[in-house]
This record gives C-alpha cells, sequence and structure tokens, in this order.
C-alpha cells in the first residue's frame, strides 16, 4: 500500500495516478473525501483494509465537486459498503449525471487545443484509461448548504470555492490545521505538470473568473497544510499557497 500515506493527524492521502482522495479517522469511523476514478474501488478497500479497518466502517463520502476523476468510486462505496455520498447542493446534478454539458465529454473540445502538449496528451490518455469517459453517476445523494460543520468523521467545515465546478467546494478540518482544496488550489497542474501552488488550467474550469474569485475564500483560512486534489501535500498557510498560485496565473 506504498501510495497510502499519513500526512496529518488522521489522515492518510492516496496518490492514484495523478489525482488524489483523503481518508479520515475519526474513533470507529472513516470518511473518504473524494473517490478517485471509477477504477479506484479496490484501491479504496485495500486502503481501508490496510488501515485496520472493515468497509462497513466507512461511514460517507464527500465530494469536492462532480467530475469523474472524483466522484468516480463513490457509487461502488454507496452500493457495496453502505457508505451515504455528500456534496454541496449546487453541484448534485453533476454527480447523478443529469447535468446538460456535464459529461466528461463536454471537456473535450476545449481540451484540444491542448492536445499537442505530451504532458496534456499524456493526462487524457491516462484519465481515459482510468474511465474518466464513463463515468459512474451517484444514484443516491445527500447535499448541504454552507452554514457549519458538517456531521461526518473529522467535522469537516464546507468552503464554497465554485468556478472549476458551479458547486466545487474546499474543506478546512480546523482543529487538524488541514485545508483539503479539492481543484480549486492544486499543486499539480495535470495538462502541464507544473508544480507548486496553482490554479486548475481555464481549459478545465467551468467558469475561469468564479475561479480565481474563489480563492479569496481560501486566503483568510487558519491551516498549516494544503491537501489538493492533483500534487503533492503542500505546508504553508492557505495565505501563502493563494500568493503562489495568483503568482503563477500572471505569469502563465
Amino acid at each position: 500500500m506504498t501510495s497510502l500515506r499519513q500526512v496529518a493527524d488522521g489522515v492518510h492521502r492516496y496518490a492514484d495516478g495523478l489525482v488524489n482522495w483523503y481518508l479520515i479517522v475519526e474513533g470507529d469511523q472513516l470518511l473518504l473525501v473524494d473517490s478517485g476514478w471509477p477504477s479506484s474501488w479496490s484501491r479504496i478497500q485495500a486502503a481501508v483494509e490496510s488501515l485496520g479497518y472493515s468497509q462497513a466502517e466507512l461511514r460517507a463520502v464527500l465530494l469536492t465537486h462532480g467530475h469523474a476523476d472524483h466522484l468516480g468510486a463513490a457509487e461502488a462505496a454507496r452500493r457495496e459498503a453502505g457508505a451515504s455520498v455528500h456534496v454541496r447542493a449546487e453541484d448534485e446534478a453533476r454527480v447523478r449525471g443529469r447535468l446538460r454539458g456535464g459529461s466528461s465529454f463536454a471537456l473535450v473540445p476545449k481540451l484540444l487545443p491542448r492536445l499537442w502538449q505530451p504532458s496534456a496528451l499524456g493526462f487524457v490518455l491516462h484519465a481515459a484509461r482510468h474511465g474518466f469517459m464513463t463515468p459512474r453517476w451517484v444514484t443516491e445523494v445527500e447535499t448541504f448548504h454552507v452554514d457549519g460543520p458538517l456531521d461526518l468523521p473529522g467535522r469537516p467545515q464546507p468552503v464554497a470555492t465554485p468556478g472549476h465546478t458551479e458547486g466545487h467546494t474546499s474543506y478546512l478540518l480546523a482543529d487538524r490545521g488541514v485545508l483539503l482544496s479539492g481543484d480549486a488550489l492544486v499543486t499539480l497542474d495535470p495538462l502541464s505538470r507544473a508544480r507548486d501552488p496553482r490554479l486548475m488550467p481555464d481549459a478545465v474550469n467551468t467558469d475561469p473568473g468564479a475561479a480565481r474569485a474563489s480563492l479569496e475564500a481560501l486566503e483568510t483560512l487558519s491551516a498549516d497544510l494544503l491537501l489538493p486534489g492533483h500534487g503533492e501535500p503542500w505546508s504553508g498557510s492557505p495565505a501563502e499557497a493563494v500568493r503562489h498560485a495568483r503568482d503563477a496565473d500572471r505569469a502563465a
């Protein structure tokens, strides 16, 4: 289980190819934040077991957003482990596969101008091999609005960070000093492979302007570890990470 690593107290990161998902431990229960690719369920099961838990103790899946490399195995976790699946209300239709223009194929026209780059083409092929083009939509979803910590292991506090998708949400684990930023703020651009804190490229953001504006919601938070949807963990405050992201955006 070399891809599973503890990165904070009770927080474990799994680097699943070019995307991350996280297991949060609280007592005898686990919370899965994002669920990788459609092909990730067996790896999630193995990760849960390696921590000494059964899949019945996987209480819930909490999604940052409804792209296929993050909602991936959520439906399998719901069906096979009985885990509830949670997402902010604005992304419910996307997660259920009911959003017009919300399929993975909708990203293809915006990606075409980037495919001359070997790294971008490599990401598209990597994603396709892991089932990105054939999402497994979630049939039963519990939604929430941003109005306080969720009653889930780790007590994650939702932070609305729209732009990558309509309802993209980051999560603050206040008592652990951890910010799970999903794709609102990453440390690896999967298309160019550029590293350090940055926005996702405009080609994969539903609303690039909103994605830039959402950095304001992150920079005021108190944390000392950033856990992104793509890339390595980053030690430092959200404000420092946002400064890096803005600098990278201006230089692009």
